[in-house]
């Protein structure tokens, strides 16, 4: 495991909030947090999982770590996220490679490490399958607006796949996802509106 101390250190902030430690499949976590009603486990995409944004979005700075390395680095109360490219090394991230996201704990410890995954996951030959799932919801939106009713079904979904498979149902993991589009059909006469949306899951 590479070695992630801080060049300059700082008194950790109070009060900040937890890192979630999720399953995504039998013996493999991964950390994520939540921005704006989504659970983020990648902060160099955006919140649909298509395109690359900088971690700035989701209140990461850069900071300098021994050995000359540099991240992308942002504090919660169980440890820090670093963000950096695929060789580890530095803050530079190339929107044609995937982050390397790392998890240290405030004693620490290298507790995820994204890179070393894909390292693992290299020497086997992937069997993928692309699934495109259409799903109609009708809400009662009590007031809101019906617009909000295809943002509460796209991060419900969002939740539901970053969870992942319960253990023990199947081996089978996403490795990627993206909305492919949404449209909302309000009715006067019920005052609830539909959402219907293809999602594709790249698996």
């Amino acid at each position: 495991m590479s070695n992630w101390t801080e060049l300059n250190t700082r008194d950790r902030e109070a009060g900040l909030p937890e890192a979630t430690r999720r399953q995504v499949s039998p013996g493999v976590y991964r950390y994520s947090f939540v921005h704006q009603d989504i659970e983020v486990d990648d902060p160099a995409v955006d919140a649909s999982g298509r395109f690359f944004v900088s971690p700035r979005e989701y209140g990461f700075a850069i900071r300098g770590f021994d050995g000359g390395k540099t991240a992308w680095a942002r504090d919660f109360a169980n440890g820090s996220m670093l963000v950096v490219n695929t060789e580890g090394v530095s803050h530079v991230l190339s929107p044609k490679m995937p982050a390397r996201i790392v998890f240290v704990t405030p004693q620490g410890m290298v507790v995820q490490d994204t890179g070393n995954a894909r390292q693992a996951q290299a020497s086997r030959v992937a069997d993928l399958a692309t699934v495109r799932l259409t799903i109609s919801a009708t809400f009662d939106m009590f007031g809101e607006s019906h617009e909000s009713a295809r943002a509460l079904l796209m991060q419900m979904v969002e939740r539901a796949i970053l969870v992942g498979v319960p253990a023990g149902e199947s081996k089978a993991i996403v490795v990627g996802h993206s909305f492919e589009a949404g449209a909302v059909l309000g009715s006067d006469r019920r005052r609830t509106s539909d959402t219907d949306f293809s999602q594709l899951l790249d698996l």
